[in-house]
């Protein structure tokens, strides 16, 4: 699904044309490009965001008691944004990597592994290099963190107070298919951004976040900065759990 995403945000292409596209230059491997930088990324980005949130939600509960939805979500914010920002080297090379196809091969990176591409960019683009993009990458962490969290355990409350569904299972799957919709909404147009951003192969300084954004409205449609959102959503629903 993020293969999907990632490809979409950075061509024209629909679902159905980026799924035949990648399964015919590279097979069923081809779905699971960036591999390597997705477990990495899973391992510092992921592994931050959620252990801050929920240590910060249990001190917060400790303190004050009942946290409000408004708290949940600011939690959820500071959480992510601490988190990308350890994480946005990996983020960086998963995107080239998945992304590089779409580029002239001239201009491919050929990353063989995620600590290659780390290690390559160190080297080409100076240490600073792997926080490309990194401003985007909270700002949108920021966004989904804040939906994310802070809705889905608003959600777990509210089906487990009407009675309809208790804990387990069957009650974290419905809170997280209820919190994607609303994070994956509202983050998506960062994310579009934040991708075109970390893949930008020309000699010239990408663009500011807002600059993206504003540039991508004006050449492609204000409907572009939602593209990729099933895949996105289907992504991010079952990754959704605390």
């Amino acid at each position: 699904m993020d293969v999907l995403k990632i490809r979409m945000q950075v061509s024209h292409d629909t679902l159905r044309d980026t799924a035949l596209r990648t399964f015919s230059t590279s097979g069923v491997c081809g779905f699971y490009m960036g591999l390597s930088a997705a477990l990495l990324r899973q391992l510092t980005y992921t592994t931050s965001r959620l252990g801050i949130y929920t240590t910060l939600l249990d001190i917060g509960e400790q303190h004050f008691g009942y946290l409000n939805y408004v708290t949940m979500i600011s939690l959820g914010m500071v959480a992510g944004v601490m988190g990308s920002f350890v994480g946005t080297p990996t983020d960086l090379v998963l995107i080239r990597m998945v992304a590089d196809v779409n580029l002239p091969p001239e201009k491919r990176r050929n990353y063989k592994n995620a600590v290659c591409g780390i290690f390559n960019i160190w080297k080409t683009e100076g240490f600073s290099g792997l926080w490309r993009g990194a401003m985007p990458t909270m700002g949108r962490a920021a966004i989904v963190n804040g939906a994310q969290l802070g809705t889905y355990t608003k959600a777990k409350m509210l089906l487990r107070d009407t009675g309809y569904i208790q804990n387990g299972i069957p009650l974290q799957f419905a809170a997280a298919m209820m919190s994607s919709v609303i994070t994956c909404f509202a983050s998506i147009p960062m994310d579009v951004a934040k991708t075109r951003i970390q893949n930008w192969g020309q000699s010239t300084k990408p663009p500011g976040i807002t600059a993206m954004i504003i540039n991508i409205v004006k050449t492609e449609g204000i409907m572009s900065l939602w593209r990729g959102f099933l895949p996105y959503y289907s992504r991010a629903a079952p990754n959704t759990k605390v």
